[in-house]
């Protein structure tokens, strides 16, 4: 018999197939069962044999693998156990912030330091950077303005009178002198201090002048060879020569070694912003007292809410301050190395005693200064005994309010003493900014009794601009008006200027004088005005005196650093050789006068032609009188 499933061979009587299990149908042949009886009792005995079968087969199979360990039962954590970490992480986290960032990091010192010990990082942290700046426009000067390489630098300072002004003066003159009436042309006058055209040597030239014409103009030149030559082109044609004492030489080159010796030796900015720091640090440990508190602040119309911090300077801190600062000096090692650098070139220029009045024989060294810090240094430790014992009266000097954003950054403040109360305030920075500024006491100066400045101002990225006004004793003195004042100028050392005085009041018997001026000008509006420009190569800047529009007067003043122009002059081989001490020199000086060329500037500068005239006649008479002789 066969199994119907796999198709094994199955003995007979078998229930089930040995090969696959599966039971074993049993073959149906003619013979029915005899009952159902017979049915069940088959059926289960199949049943229970597949059962057994399978049940070893399970275990068979199973023995051939590790023992699967039971897993414990997990209990479950409160829900609050999870809040808490994720409190405890944004918590992390923010400080992490706060501490990292700016307005958080103010926000922590605000917050945990006591008002004094903020009040001391706002100050040195602002001060700090407000000395960076300043060190960094040092910083250009020293390479620009102050190199030894551009110590031939030419200057020029130039003063011209306005049309209106001279022409003014002139018809004064003329009332009360006829002869008087020559002043009308001279309407400039210039000096110019650089390098001439001859063999790069110094030279100072005078110019008197009008409408551009250089009526007269005389220069002085200091020649490599230790002589002075004396140019006047238009009464002359050549230059006067003049031997110079050697002792004169020696000390003008030791003015100008000594200039170059002590350049070379001035502290660097790396070394000043050191010892700034340790000086800031010694003066602003020492607020104490300090009240906190947060207001809106209002000056003029501008307002801001803002942590106000306000301290006393009294006595006692101001003794305490001065103190710390000369502790710190007399340790500061840095601050001898520069001194006794720059000290050491300095004698090196004048070991030899300087015969030039305006130089010190010696300067003092670094033990000295040492000497006069130690001494000062008692004084003000006996004084702070003094104050702590109440022997002295510790009174307030002073009366300082800070006005504080929420970056820590200073956004105005407020100073008053006995005299003089100061107050700004800008919001924001590039915004706008109020000041008022309160002086009493002035009278003693014997003009008014106070004086009181108030207005608006702008500062945008790049440019000030501000509107002020001036009271003195409730009568307005003039208006203050910043056109523009580029910022870039304290940061940079570049950048130009335009600021002007206007609407000035001058005083008791103002109306007549002011009656002259619009006589001359034909406006009251009488003001000073500062323009100028500053960059690396030249510094360029006017004064004038007028309405805006016409200038009654106008001082200028031009540096060149670089690339200046030279001035010219004539050099030695059209000179002439004079001994001053002789008579007789200035009989030859007079023959070599060209006795056009005066008058011939005159009639181009616009003199009348009687003026013209009779300098002609007055070099021809000299000239008489020289060919005389």
């Amino acid at each position: 018999m066969k199994c119907r499933k796999c198709g094994a061979e199955v003995s007979d009587g078998a229930k089930f197939c040995e090969m696959c299990g599966a039971p074993v149908e049993a073959e149906v042949n003619e013979t029915p069962v005899a009952n159902e009886e017979v049915v069940a009792t088959a059926v289960e005995e199949t049943v229970n044999a597949a059962t057994a079968v399978g049940e070893a087969s399970f275990a068979e199979s199973n023995n051939a693998f590790s023992p699967i360990p039971e897993e414990p039962v997990k209990k479950k954590k409160p829900v609050w156990v999870g809040i808490t970490a994720a409190v405890v992480a944004l918590v992390v986290i923010a400080a992490v912030a706060v501490c990292c960032t700016k307005v958080g990091g103010n926000w922590f010192r605000k917050t945990f330091l006591s008002p004094e010990k903020y009040l001391a990082y706002v100050l040195q942290d602002n001060f700090g950077k407000n000395i960076d700046d300043g060190l960094t426009v040092y910083d250009e000067y020293i390479k620009n303005y102050g190199d030894p390489d551009n110590i031939d630098s030419n200057i020029k300072f130039e003063i011209a009178l306005g049309d209106e002004f001279s022409n003014y003066i002139g018809e004064y003159a003329s009332d009360l002198s006829p002869e008087a009436e020559w002043v009308t042309w001279v309407k400039k006058a210039s000096i110019e201090y650089g390098v001439n055209s001859f063999e790069g040597d110094k030279e100072v030239r005078v110019k008197l002048g009008a409408n551009d014409v250089d009526v007269i103009s005389a220069s002085v030149n200091l020649m490599k060879d230790g002589n002075l030559y004396i140019t006047i082109p238009e009464l002359c044609g050549k230059a006067l020569h003049m031997e110079v004492p050697q002792d004169v030489m020696d000390e003008i080159v030791k003015i100008t070694d000594m200039s170059k010796a002590i350049y070379k030796e001035l502290p660097t900015k790396p070394e000043l912003q050191s010892i700034s720091k340790k000086y800031l640090k010694a003066i602003f440990s020492n607020v104490k007292d300090v009240k906190r508190t947060s207001e809106t602040i209002s000056v003029e119309d501008i307002s801001a809410k803002s942590t106000v911090l306000t301290m006393d300077l009294d006595d006692v801190v101001l003794t305490q301050m001065e103190i710390d600062i000369l502790e710190e000096f007399l340790e500061d090692e840095e601050f001898e190395k520069i001194w006794n650098r720059v000290y050491s070139a300095y004698e090196e220029v004048i070991s030899d005693a300087s015969s030039v009045a305006s130089l010190p024989d010696k300067a003092d060294s670094y033990e000295e200064i040492k000497s006069k810090a130690q001494t000062a240094l008692d004084a003000a430790k006996e004084k702070l005994a003094k104050l702590q014992d109440k022997t002295l009266e510790n009174k307030v000097q002073a009366v300082i309010t800070i006005y504080v954003d929420n970056k820590g950054t200073i956004n105005g403040w407020d100073i008053h003493d006995s005299e003089v109360t100061f107050s700004y305030l800008q919001p924001s920075k590039g915004g706008r900014f109020g000041v008022e500024a309160v002086m009493d006491g002035l009278g003693e100066a014997g003009d008014f009794d106070n004086l009181t400045i108030t207005g608006t101002g702008k500062e945008s990225a790049d440019v000030v601009t501000a509107e002020l006004t001036a009271v003195v004793d409730d009568e307005k003195l003039f208006d203050i008006v910043i056109n523009n004042v580029d910022k870039s100028i304290n940061t940079k050392g570049e950048g130009s200027f335009d600021v002007a005085i206007t609407n000035v009041n001058f005083g008791e018997g103002s109306e007549s004088d002011l009656e002259v001026l619009k006589d001359i000008i034909g406006d009251t509006n009488v003001g000073f005005y500062y323009k100028g420009t500053v960059s690396k190569k030249n510094t360029e800047a006017t004064m004038s005196i007028g309405n805006g529009e016409k200038d009654l007067f106008r001082v200028g003043f031009v540096v060149d650093i670089k690339d200046g122009s030279a001035l010219d002059v004539a050099g030695k081989d059209s000179a002439l050789e004079l001994d001053f001490s002789d008579e007789m020199t200035w009989i030859a000086i007079i023959k070599e006068v060209d006795d056009e060329t005066l008058a011939k500037n005159l009639r181009e500068a616009g003199a009348n032609e009687d003026l013209a005239a009779t300098v002609e006649e007055g070099i021809a008479y000299f000239k008489s009188i020289a060919d005389y002789y």
